[in-house]
């Protein structure tokens, strides 16, 4: 029938109704079974003359839709479409809608009546013109699966892109010889005919990864900066939905309001809607209109649909005649409003049945493409989690990696339903001269987050929604992570600003607050391990790495590449490898050079140490090449003093701090209690001896043994000093240098920082008058405050940086307590400009008795 028709050129009309109740077998084909009506469906790509086709009543599903869509696309002359109580489904609605707006169809009117109801799936082969993106099993045989080829090939040549370039690891099956049996043949791409339809073969099984990223590349890469994503996807919007014609819009408008009281219908057509289309707010707001009983849906579902971006989205807004109207959809949307294209780093949960949570994974699936683009653009090293270029990590689908599924999510088909959690990671860094924030007008922002009257979630999401407009410093985003109390909290506003940060040379000086390996851990995981590594500072970082996986293979290389480039192999402390069995192998001959070549590390077992460098032996030009090579930061003309060294207050041993805070009580900076040690005459470099000779000398008594009955016997005086010289002297070389000295005085700038920074957010909360601060914090008027006390208090007014090193310092008595006298201690570290004050007094203390 099919071929007959084609072969007639005068025939205008064509009544197939109730025509393919049953299917039949192919010939020959075993059990192979086509709708009749597929096939008739398919030949029509090539008819002319028809301008009305009525297939009611014949079992037509989202397949058969589609394949209707491919044929019938071109096909000027067809006027009118009837369908009637056919399966279609949202999928099938969808087709339709398609070749409805396709200005080359010539389609104006169309009958759905009892087409909502049908099947979503064909094991996961179903098309998205948006986000044709996936791996494909196709079945040649089926003329569905030919038409949703065709639909590929169509796309590939709309992008400007050769067929090779698309269709990646194409494997093609087909019967072979007489005995026809199934063997691996070439795959030639399909070609297309006199007509300019796609001929595809009727046989056999192909299988392929369709890739958009090099089509991304081709149509946007030269003309949208890397960084601007919510440019290129609303560009790429702009050119891969279907934007309704002048000519399509009456019959798209009219359609709908027929559909008025008609839910099952309404919910069909609005989910239909919801994907591969541009709409104007004019549009959507005749369809609010015309069904005021479905406001609600219309406005969730279509928004990621709306042209004009937030201000379109503002305005849809004013539609609602409700406060609770609004309120429902702003719930059902709160993931899509909280999206920020521009700065996309981030932790995701998507119901991906929710259409604004699908809106949000179909965006995040195009960025990973647009993102891979850039980076083969720049020629980028993969750092990817599983070695694949994909810049989506940690992705769990319904409960289970997404690994078991695919090997990528440039493989997966984006379902719409089912749970999707991942961590997304950008690679795109930011210059070191970029322009950022003033200091004063980023005090002026952590002022207003701590006055907010929001949860601290709340305020997240502002500063999340805000975060693209601005660059910061690495003491910014120190000065940030204070405001926030719990782990999770300060985790989440961290990597939203991570990669704002301009001078990630100096990232020791935030990273330091994060005192809970667990927590760096987690950080790890969820930035990744090489985009976390610490290229500048990597003196005391532990590692424990999964050498199952890649990016913690490469963290592995990138450590001992480093040490291999410094002091190998003296610079990897406490190593130690645990097979995939579960024993320990004590690496009698240290860690394996070798393993500075990432091809060379085992990929399974699990590699711990931690990385220690004596200043003299630092190689600055090897971590500036790392940090250019896998960290992609800009390291031009960087010099060793543009770095602020640094060094943490949980990193050294307790006694090593103890020490610190002796020299802190009595000398002006770290030189000095070097010069006393070393004498008039010394050659500039300290040994054991003059250690413990010179602080003898000084009267220390904080490492003599604990006396008194009862005393538990610990280690000797001797001991101690030797602990923390041993420290000083990471080389081994038997002798402190000035340059290895200086580790105190990383750790003075960390204690003396760590007190600047309390007592400006006291000057803030409570005024210039620190007396004012004690009475708040003071709060039953006993004149002193017990260490659980002071800790009680500061978190309860708001600060939540490192409260421990102000104690000891305050403390200076070590009986416990503070007094009104110590706290004055505080004076000489205010600041010498006062800042604004952020609250009164007042309800400064009545935040305290809350």
């Amino acid at each position: 029938l099919g071929e007959a028709v084609v072969l007639s050129h005068a025939l205008k009309e064509l009544r197939v109704a109730n025509c393919a109740a049953t299917t039949t077998a192919e010939s020959g084909s075993g059990d192979k079974f086509v709708p009749p009506l597929s096939l008739f469906l398919e030949q029509l790509a090539h008819n002319k003359s028809l301008t009305k086709l009525d297939i009611s009543l014949n079992h037509c599903d989202f397949r058969t839709a589609l394949i209707l869509e491919d044929s019938l696309e071109k096909h000027i002359r067809l006027r009118e479409l009837v369908l009637c109580n056919n399966p279609l489904g949202s999928l099938g609605i969808r087709s339709m809608l398609r070749l409805l707006c396709r200005e080359q169809s010539g389609l104006e009117r169309y009958d759905t009546e009892g087409c909502y109801v049908g099947t979503s799936d064909d094991n996961g082969q179903t098309f998205s013109y948006t986000n044709p993106g996936g791996k494909y099993v196709l079945d040649l045989w089926r003329p569905y699966h030919r038409a949703l080829l065709r639909m590929l090939y169509k796309i590939t040549e709309r992008s400007g892109c050769e067929p090779g370039e698309a269709f990646e690891k194409v494997q093609f099956r087909c019967k072979k010889g007489k005995a026809k049996k199934v063997g691996v043949a070439p795959w030639t791409h399909c070609s297309k005919d006199s007509f300019g339809i796609w001929e595809v073969p009727t046989d056999g099984e192909v299988s392929f990864v369709f890739n958009v990223e090099k089509a991304i590349f081709k149509r946007f890469g030269n003309s949208i900066a890397d960084s601007d994503c919510s440019v290129f996807l609303s560009s790429f919007y702009e050119e891969m939905r279907f934007t309704p014609g002048f000519r399509k819009v009456v019959p798209l408008l009219s359609r709908w309001h027929q559909l008025n009281n008609n839910q099952l219908a309404q919910d069909a057509y609005i989910l239909a809607l919801s994907k591969d289309f541009n709409l104007t707010l004019p549009q959507v707001h005749f369809m609010c209109e015309a069904s005021r009983s479905v406001v609600k849906e219309l406005l969730w579902q279509l928004s990621p649909c709306l042209q004009g971006g937030t201000p379109a989205m503002y305005l849809s807004g004013q539609i609602f005649s409700t406060i609770p109207d609004y309120i429902w959809v702003y719930v059902k949307m709160e993931n899509l409003l909280n999206f920020n294209a521009d700065n996309p780093t981030g932790h995701y949960a998507l119901d991906l049945s929710n259409c604004s949570d699908y809106a949000v994974a179909e965006r995040l699936l195009l960025l990973d493409r647009w993102e891979a683009a850039m980076d083969h653009k720049h020629e980028r090293k993969d750092t990817s989690h599983r070695g694949n270029g994909s810049h989506i990590r940690n992705e769990i689908y319904q409960g289970r990696p997404l690994s078991s599924l695919c090997n990528s999510v440039a493989e997966w088909q984006l379902p719409e339903y089912g749970t999707f959690v991942f961590d997304f990671i950008s690679n795109h860094r930011h210059p070191r001269n970029s322009d950022v924030l003033s200091d004063d007008t980023w005090e002026s922002i952590l002022i207003h987050v701590h006055n907010s009257q929001c949860s601290p979630d709340q305020r997240i999401l502002v500063l999340r929604a805000i975060s693209h407009n601005f660059l910061l410093r690495a003491m910014h985003m120190r000065a940030l992570i204070g405001y926030f109390k719990t782990e999770e909290q300060r985790s989440e506003v961290f990597i939203i600003f991570f990669l704002r940060i301009v001078d990630m040379h100096n990232a020791k000086m935030f990273r330091v607050r994060f005192e809970n390996e667990a927590e760096v851990r987690r950080l790890q995981e969820r930035l990744g391990y090489a985009t976390f590594f610490p290229f500048f500072q990597p003196e005391n970082a532990r590692f424990e790495l999964d050498l199952s996986i890649y990016d913690q293979r490469l963290c592995a290389s990138m450590f001992v590449l480093l040490a291999t480039k410094e002091k190998y192999p003296h610079n990897i402390h406490e190593y130690g490898y645990r097979r995939v069995d579960g024993k320990d192998d004590p690496m009698p001959l240290g860690v394996p050079r070798s393993w500075g070549d990432l091809n060379s590390i085992p990929k399974d077992g699990v590699f711990r140490g931690k990385y220690m460098c004596a200043p003299e032996y630092k190689n600055l030009a090897f971590r500036k090449e790392l940090a250019k090579s896998y960290g992609y930061l800009d390291v031009e003309g960087l010099q060793d003093s543009d770095i602020s060294w640094w060094t943490g207050l949980t990193e050294p041993p307790e006694d090593v701090l103890n020490l610190l805070e002796f020299f802190i009580s009595r000398f002006d900076d770290i030189e000095e209690p070097f010069k006393q040690i070393d004498g008039a005459e010394g050659n500039g470099e300290i040994t054991l001896r003059e250690l413990m000779e010179g602080l003898d000398a000084m009267k220390c008594k904080k490492f003599d043994p604990p006396k008194g009955k009862g005393q538990k016997p610990g280690p000797t005086k001797e001991q101690r000093v030797d602990a923390i010289f041993r420290y000083l002297d990471p080389g081994g070389e038997g002798s402190v240098s000035r340059e290895e000295w200086n580790i105190l005085g990383q750790l003075w700038n960390e204690f003396e920082m760590s007190i600047r920074e309390f007592v400006h957010f006291l000057v803030l909360t409570f005024g210039d008058d620190l007396n004012d601060a004690w009475e708040a914090l003071d709060d039953d008027g006993s004149q002193e405050l017990s260490e659980e006390e002071f800790h009680d208090a500061i978190e309860m007014i708001g600060y939540f940086g490192p409260a421990k090193v102000v104690y000891a310092l305050l403390d200076s008595s070590d009986d416990g307590n503070i007094s009104v006298d110590e706290f004055a201690v505080l004076e000489k570290y205010k600041p010498k400009e006062r800042p604004r004050s952020s609250k009164s007094l007042r309800r400064a203390r009545s935040g305290i008795g809350h």
